[in-house]
Formats: C-alpha cells, structure tokens, sequence
C-alpha cells in the first residue's frame, strides 16, 4: 500500500515536472538578427546572367541587395595599402556601373547616399553638381605610386539614366575618396569580386 501510494504521487509529479521544464526550454534567446545589407547566401543563387553583366559569376564573393543605406567595410589591419589601378564606367540594362581595380586586394570601404557632397579630403571643397551623390571613401587605399597618380581619368562627365559624373577628390595617406554625381537618390548596390580584386558599384536606373 505504501508503496503503490508513493508510484501514484510521482506519476502526478512527473508529468509537471517535464512541462515546466518545457516551458523553461522555450525561453531561449532569438538568435541574432542578420544584416539585412549583406547577403549570405550565394550570389550566383541571387542575381541574374544580366546583373553580372562582363562579371564570372564563379569570381563573385560579395554582393549587397539594392538600398540606399550606408555600405561600409572595415580595412584589414596591419596590411599595405591598396593601390587603385584603374575605374571604370559603363551602362547596361537597369542600372550603371563603375568599377573599382585593384592591384592586389580590396581596401576597406564606406558608401553613402547624401544629396550633398564636398571636394577633397575631408568634404568641404567643390565637386560635382549634380541633383544627388554617393561618396565612395576607399580606407587601407592610395591612387599614386610615389606620387604619380594611377588612374588616367580621375574625373569626368557622363550621359548615363543615373550616373552623371564621377571625380576622385581626395588620395592623401591611405584614403581615397570618389564622388559619383547621380541623377538623384536612386539605389545602388556592390560587389567584390575574387581573382581580380574589384569593387563593384551599380546605380539603379530611376
């Protein structure tokens, strides 16, 4: 009797016990938030053959979803400046496109939309006029090679839907600054790529 009493209050105990540990377990942290700016997944599973346009999709390590928030990316410390080698500009269906080279890899970075945007090294001279802009700001990087400059054509004027000019307004120490003059704010987005290290920027077509 004794017995058979103790078997029944633990078959009523046990059956508590194991829900309020489930309730205790489902209290758990969310795990973080994702950046929404920065894609996760494969790229190539992203975009279509048009987005790449001249790009191997198999080269892509980075691509950002159209937006118009700030994009940045810290330098790698400890590392030699990078050397831009070349930019480049072109349109293509939807969207225009400058690209970035580089000699041996990808700097760091900052990207921001603004409907203002100075000269020079810290922002304050003259740039471009144009109804908005998007400052490219390159940290770890350098335009010169012992202060002869390696890209041919810093500056000029463009008859693009939303890219309307680009100049390099500032290469002292290890930054390099560009401004992108646009038809207004549109949305933009990047991509690094792999073997040839370089700095994707589309802006979205209005």
């Amino acid at each position: 009797m004794f017995t058979r009493l103790n078997i029944s209050r633990w078959s009523l105990v046990a059956p508590a016990a194991m829900l309020l540990a489930m309730a205790c377990g489902d209290r758990t942290e969310e795990p973080p938030t994702p950046d929404p700016f920065i894609s996760t997944d494969n790229p190539r599973d992203e975009l279509t053959e048009a987005d790449y346009g001249d790009l191997d999709p198999s080269q892509v390590g980075l691509n950002t979803p159209w937006g118009r928030n700030i994009v940045s990316k810290d330098a790698n410390a400890g590392r030699d400046p990078a050397t831009l080698t070349n930019v480049s500009t072109q349109s293509s269906d939807g969207y225009d496109r400058v690209i970035f080279h580089f000699e041996s890899h990808i700097p760091g970075f900052r990207l921001a939309l603004g409907t203002e945007a100075g000269g020079g090294c810290d922002g304050t001279g003259e740039a471009i006029e144009a109804p908005a802009h998007l400052a490219v700001e390159l940290a770890g990087a350098r335009a010169n090679r012992d202060g002869t400059a390696t890209v041919a054509d810093p500056s000029r004027s463009l008859d693009f839907p939303a890219l309307t000019a680009a100049i390099q307004t500032c290469d002292e120490g290890d930054g390099v600054r560009w401004i992108l003059g646009t038809t207004g704010e549109v949305e933009y987005r990047i991509m690094e790529t792999l073997g040839e290290p370089r700095l994707v920027v589309d802006l979205r077509h209005p």
